[in-house]
Order: structure tokens, then sequence, then C-alpha cells
């Protein structure tokens, strides 16, 4: 298990291979491990980073309130550790909006950006009356599953609209829905493939928000010909 500290909270990640840098940032309430399929695919070329987002599976849990800009700068400084300048980028659900903002805060660190199931808005209606039902009752509890979900949720539900920023994207992007998503409705990510310049968009069936497990092949075999293009022009 490696650990080390970032913005005082013990901070869990994950190096596996070598070659260029590849980094992946989970969705909310889940951990690293949710692209499982995707290190063990991406590994034997690329050097592959995973970490646990604060709030989340073996990362130290804040005892106030977080911000999605904390998220941005707790990458940057992990990242520094690693003493990594530049690489590619994939982000899932809020992930994918961490992403999002990395890449308008450090262009220059990010050589392509893949979003699976993004969304740069505000939570989808639904999803945050949902989250706001959970957290109500969770906060009433003290156990560590209680602590994550309602911090994750406080910091999603208060992350800043980028929506009208989209268009300051310049870099190759990779936008992944699953055509079931109900979470980050395809209807998102044609918002953003339309407002990001060089982008295009994958749709993959049977899918639902989290494509890159349901269909970890369909979904590897999209990024690795959107990489090959990169890496051939």
């Amino acid at each position: 298990m490696t650990q080390i500290k970032i913005n005082g909270l013990s901070t869990y990640y994950e190096v596996v291979g070598n070659g260029y840098p590849f980094v992946f940032v989970h969705g909310g309430h889940l951990d690293s491990s949710s692209w499982r399929f995707q290190v063990d695919y991406f590994s034997k070329k690329y050097r592959t980073i995973t970490y646990d987002i604060r709030g989340h599976g073996q990362s130290e849990i804040p005892e106030e309130r977080y911000s999605m800009g904390d998220c941005v700068e707790d990458l940057c400084q992990l990242l520094d550790y690693l003493a990594i300048d530049q690489g590619y980028f994939a982000g899932h659900s809020m992930g994918g909006y961490i992403a999002l903002s990395f890449t308008l805060v450090h262009p220059e660190r990010v050589r392509a950006l893949i979003l699976v199931g993004a969304n740069g808005g505000p939570v989808v209606g639904t999803l945050k009356m949902w989250g706001d039902k959970m957290a109500s009752r969770l906060r009433l509890e003290s156990t560590t599953y209680a602590r994550r979900f309602v911090r994750a949720h406080e910091a999603n539900v208060a992350r800043p609209d980028l929506s009208n920023k989209l268009s300051e994207i310049r870099k190759p992007t990779l936008i992944v829905v699953g055509e079931r998503d109900t979470v980050t409705p395809p209807e998102i990510s044609e918002v953003m493939l339309r407002e990001i310049s060089d982008s295009r968009m994958v749709v993959l069936p049977e899918c639902d928000h989290g494509c890159h497990e349901d269909r970890p092949d369909s979904f590897n075999s999209t990024v690795r010909d959107f990489l090959d293009r990169i890496e051939a022009g």
C-alpha cells in the first residue's frame, strides 16, 4: 500500500507500468479500483497512475468540507511528487469534472483528455435529490461510509459550473458515455462535444454510468484507437 501526505491528508496511490504517464481519476463514491480493467490493459504500454480522491477509498477523510478545487490541487501535488510534467488524463463522472478542471487550470500538463460519463455543468437534478436524501440520513451516523458519502456529496453539489469554459479546452478530447447512462445522460456529453473544439464522442451500447467497467474491452479499444491517432499525428 502506497500512501503519501498531500495537503495534510494521507493519500493512497498506485503506479503500474512504464512509459508515458496515463492518469486515471475515479468517480464519486468509488475508488481507484474502478479502473482495474484499464490498468491491466494500458500498463503494458504506459505508466498508469491511479489514486483515491480525498475522502474516498483508502485516502483520508477530511474533518471539514472540501471543494472540487481542493481535489484539483491534490492531483497537481501528486503529479509533482511523482515528477510528472505531462500526461494523458481520464476521468469518470466526478473524476471527469476534476480532470476537466485540472485541464482548464494546468493545460500545459495535459496532452489529451478522456471524459467518461462526465458532466462539466451542475449535478443532474435527479442525482442531486438522491444524494441530498442520502446525505441527510447519513449525517446522523458516524460510520466511515457515512462520513465519506456526505463529504463527497457536499463537494460535488457545490462545484462551479464549467459549461461556459468548455470552449477554452484546446486539447484532443475523447468523450465516452454509456447508452443507458441516467446519471450523466448522452445529451450532456453532446453539449461537451459541441463546446470542446478538438473532441469526438463515442456512445457505448448496453452500458450504464460506468461504461469502462460494464464493457471494458470495448472501452479500452476505443481509448486505444484515440491515443493511437494522437501518437501517429
